[in-house]
């Protein structure tokens, strides 16, 4: 079976991308991430690639940005994953990305399309050690939370151990082909049929357990409303909005307004109407909302200086993934 690139905007001009796997209807906020990229990073040795199963035309917001499109053909390689209402199986396309672009980039970064990059180092990242591994990534929130307890998942399937998030993941190209970690993906979902899985995410940590890199959590900073005070001691690059509130749905007004001014502004320009969804920034603060917040973090700290002490500030600092 050959996934291969179907159609292209240009070339590859470097050894190295970031690519974002989307479609038609979510291709504004992957056009936003991008915008967030290009704004603390302007100047790059990398490729940023924006990879779809349909053929989708250039974004206006992005059209002078050298922004490269690509079309991917995956044949019959993914027929009967799992699939739902929310997760296609376009969900499945980062998993293809090595394949796909097997002898243009020697390291591939994916970045779901409900990230921020909000940092100015992105570059330092293709070049990580990765210890011989496929996939270097960031430990899963959930994990970080409950260190000495399986994961929803792993709980069912009956598994325990390390387990990362799948929302930011760098590839060392070959190594992920030759371990065939695509098609043990696969292997793995007929095997666990019918079993609650979190798609890719569960199948990537079944089939790799301990065979990832550990990341600093700065290249994957999942933002929710328990531990958000202790980004200042992260040198965060990106930010990645985990659960349901996003900047551009954030109706309770849980993240902080930075972000949904940025998403505002942005859509404002480029897609006026959902930059209307976006609760206005004149709503007052109360000084309950403030107590719960705080109470919430003082309960979290040992296990925020838990997972901070494993890598420290250091974000070029990779680990094998051990929560002990």
């Amino acid at each position: 079976m050959t996934i291969e690139i179907k159609a292209e905007n240009r070339p590859q001009k470097f050894k190295q991308s970031v690519i974002f796997c989307t479609d038609q209807g979510y291709l504004p906020f992957a056009s936003l991430a991008i915008h967030t990229l290009l704004r603390n990073n302007p100047v790059r040795d990398y490729d940023i690639c924006i990879a779809s199963l349909d053929a989708l035309d250039m974004p206006p917001a992005l059209a002078a940005d050298d922004i490269r499109l690509c079309q991917i053909d995956v044949g019959t390689a993914f027929d009967g994953m799992p699939v739902s209402k929310r997760f296609s199986i376009e969900t499945y396309l980062r998993i293809a990305l090595p394949e796909a672009f097997q002898g243009q980039y020697s390291r591939v970064l994916y970045l779901d399309s409900d990230v921020f990059v909000v940092g100015d180092a992105l570059d330092t990242i293709f070049h990580l050690d990765l210890m011989n591994c496929s996939v270097g990534a960031v430990t899963d929130i959930t994990k970080l939370k409950h260190p000495d307890r399986p994961t929803f998942d792993q709980k069912a399937l009956g598994l325990d151990g390390p387990y990362f998030n799948s929302g930011v993941m760098l590839f060392d190209v070959e190594r992920f082909i030759t371990m065939r970690v695509r098609e043990r993906c696969a292997e793995a979902a007929k095997f666990y049929q019918g079993e609650p899985i979190y798609f890719d995410q569960t199948l990537l940590n079944i089939v790799l357990q301990k065979e990832w890199a550990q990341l600093n959590m700065g290249w994957n900073w999942q933002w929710p409303f328990s531990r958000s005070l202790f980004e200042c001691f992260i040198d965060v690059q990106i930010v990645h909005f985990i659960g349901k509130d996003k900047p551009w749905s954030d109706h309770k007004r849980k993240l902080p307004l930075k972000y949904r001014e940025t998403a505002r502004r942005f859509f404002q320009k480029f897609y006026p109407e959902l930059a209307q969804k976006i609760p206005d920034a004149d709503a007052p603060l109360r000084n309950g909302t403030l107590y719960h917040y705080f109470f919430r973090h003082m309960t979290k700290i040992h296990l925020f200086t838990k997972g901070f002490n494993r890598h420290c500030g250091d974000l070029n600092r990779v680990l094998p993934p051990d929560l002990r």
